[in-house]
């Protein structure tokens, strides 16, 4: 992970960087993922779920808002092995008789993009 963060639940997100510290409202921050300038927040809507992915810039600005892909939910952040920033969701009917996968961003086409399996 690229600088560390805290995530005040449901309220905002610091991202502590080498050139200082960036202080982001986000309503219903739920966990958060820095990757080079970009920024990842995945929010949840209680009793849910989370619920939307949004991208943010070294800026601030939000590059990215994503819904869970069709047909699954967000679970929540991690790493993956390839791509890094890595968001797993839950299949609604397991794909491949697999219930997790794991999504990274795609940065050119700011879409989520299955990687493979969680386990």
């Amino acid at each position: 992970m690229d600088g560390l963060m805290t995530v005040r639940k449901g309220r905002s997100v610091c991202w502590v960087r080498e050139d200082g510290p960036l202080t982001l409202t986000v309503p219903g921050a739920d966990s958060a993922y820095a990757q080079g300038d970009l920024l990842f927040v995945l929010t949840v809507s209680p009793p849910a779920l989370p619920h939307r992915l949004t991208v943010f810039g070294r800026d601030g600005m939000p590059l990215a808002e994503l819904p869970p892909p069709p047909g699954h939910v967000f679970q929540y952040l991690s790493r993956h092995i390839e791509a890094g920033m890595s968001v797993v969701c839950a299949a609604e009917v397991p794909a491949e008789q697999w219930p997790d996968w794991h999504f990274g961003y795609d940065s050119q086409k700011r879409a989520l993009v299955r990687l493979g399996p969680a386990y």
